[in-house]
């Protein structure tokens, strides 16, 4: 396989435009697309999604494609690619097929964001009462999508673990990058104690784990938690907020669901204590990250410390108990000293997990050499090959129906 190495061109394949406003998964996508050019790639996204006003204005080219129309083959080839990025397993279902006909030299990767199927079978548990079962459907597609593709970046080292232990997948085949900081933030230049007042929670409603959270704080932590803090308020900010969540808010008890924030880092520096009660989900937590950045301390459960910190790194004893998640809150909200070792703690976890030259580099390392070895790499990827030969083909099949019964009805 003859490959000209020095040319680097890279395409995203979004499910969605990225907000990076709006999601944590939004932001680590930029990031991702920054640190590729900043590396020499020329860099191009594409999406099925429509437009938003939200949004981010990125600066790279960008495409609207759709699926299961054989116009992409040609677009795509003509694009040429040298690494293509999949940022959900969906989206290399949709697209995996053709680009692997139409580039086939090109380096596959997938963005898995957080673990698609781990985040549904905890809230399947939740729901049910029931052991988490890893092995559902979901998980079929998605670990198939990764043995497809040539590299999977994972925000999640128990979820690397998981992977590797309990789906046989390969290290070679599985790279951790976690959300990047360039800098860490200076605590004498950021609001002290005294200077903030009541209680922050932030985090999109599309996604699943943020509402339960809101919902379960609203209903069994804030009954508990108002009465140790007369007077103190929680305002909750999430973008795609509907009635089912504004009708959670109750102004007589200082509850209030504002909505989306333009700016969550300038919001959540004005508040005391930053709130993460999440009852299931999986990967890093954007929300968590905002809170060290802005040195606003984070009060969360071992759902939402998972990857982010180790267990004894966060100042407090971690619970998903009502009481215990409401004491914790008051205890930083009205003890400076407990309020600033939190904060200290944050930016430790900053420091030494989320190290932007750190990661950057292993990455584009870790590409370059795949990219000089691609055929010796593809070579081991015997599971991979099987999957793209058999029954990945039900993608391109059915996609190919769709399209042909799409293209006779306008011929009507």
């Amino acid at each position: 396989m003859s490959r000209n190495t020095n040319r680097k061109h890279a395409l995203l394949i979004a499910k969605q435009w990225p907000e990076p406003a709006s999601t944590a998964a939004g932001r680590r996508t930029l990031d991702i697309l920054d640190l590729l050019s900043e590396a020499g790639y020329a860099v191009e996204i594409a999406s099925p999604a429509q437009p938003t006003p939200f949004q981010a204005k990125t600066g790279y080219a960008e495409h609207q494609i759709e699926v299961n129309e054989s116009s992409f083959d040609d677009w795509v080839r003509t694009l040429d690619p040298t690494l293509v990025i999949y940022d959900r397993f969906v989206m290399e279902e949709q697209f995996g097929w053709r680009v692997r006909a139409q580039c086939p030299d090109a380096i596959t990767l997938l963005d898995t964001s957080d673990f698609h199927s781990l985040r549904e079978a905890r809230h399947q548990a939740l729901k049910s009462g029931e052991p988490v079962n890893l092995f559902n459907a979901t998980a079929e597609r998605e670990v198939a999508a990764m043995a497809r593709c040539d590299l999977t970046i994972m925000i999640s080292e128990v979820e690397v673990e998981l992977l590797k232990q309990h789906f046989c997948l390969p290290d070679w085949q599985l790279h951790y990058l976690p959300f990047l900081v360039r800098a860490l933030p200076d605590p004498e230049t950021l609001p002290g104690f005294e200077q903030r007042q009541h209680l922050v929670m932030i985090g999109g409603y599309k996604h699943a784990p943020n509402r339960d959270a809101t919902v379960w704080f609203a209903q069994q932590v804030w009954p508990r938690l108002h009465p140790l803090l007369p007077g103190v308020e929680c305002h909750v900010y999430g973008a795609y907020s509907d009635h089912a969540m504004h009708r959670l808010s109750d102004p007589a008890t200082g509850f209030r669901v504002h909505g989306r924030t333009e700016d969550a880092l300038a919001t959540l520096a004005r508040y005391r204590v930053n709130l993460a009660p999440l009852r299931f989900g999986a990967g890093q937590k954007g929300k968590i990250l905002e809170g060290w950045l802005t040195g606003t301390p984070t009060v969360t459960t071992p759902i939402g410390a998972e990857s982010m910190a180790a267990e004894n790194a966060w100042s407090y004893a971690l619970s998903d108990s009502p009481e215990q998640f409401a004491a914790t809150t008051a205890q930083l909200y009205q003890n400076p000293s407990a309020w600033l070792a939190a904060r200290d703690a944050g930016i430790r976890a900053l420091e030494s997990g989320f190290s932007y030259p750190h990661h950057a580099a292993a990455f584009i390392e870790r590409l370059e050499t795949i990219a000089t070895n691609l055929e010796a790499h593809r070579n081991r990827q015997i599971w991979g090959r099987i999957l793209r030969r058999t029954e990945h083909r039900a993608e391109e099949f059915m996609s190919r129906w769709i399209e042909a019964k799409n293209n006779a009805q306008s011929d009507r």
